[in-house]
């Protein structure tokens, strides 16, 4: 797991900016959440070219193949899972 998952401070900032993206309001429904389950991955990928943190949807399928190319680009911080 990422280091920057473990970060609470870390996490409080990624929630914070996503909400003040959406002009400062968020409503996530309990059927919203509960609708989560362990085959729900997301990925969160630095953009060097932007400057940017980039968080998607991943296929489970994808992952697989998503997790060989981070084991290729260990020794970079380009991609963090």
């Amino acid at each position: 797991m990422s280091k920057y998952m473990k970060d609470p401070e870390y996490l409080f900032s990624i929630l914070a900016a996503i909400v003040k993206k959406n002009d400062g309001f968020l409503r996530l429904t309990e059927e919203e959440i509960s609708a989560v389950n362990k085959n729900d991955i997301i990925g969160m990928y630095f953009e060097p070219e932007t400057n940017s943190i980039v968080f998607k949807k991943v296929d489970p399928k994808d992952a697989l193949n998503a997790s060989s190319i981070i084991k290729e680009r260990k020794n970079t911080d380009i991609y963090d899972n």
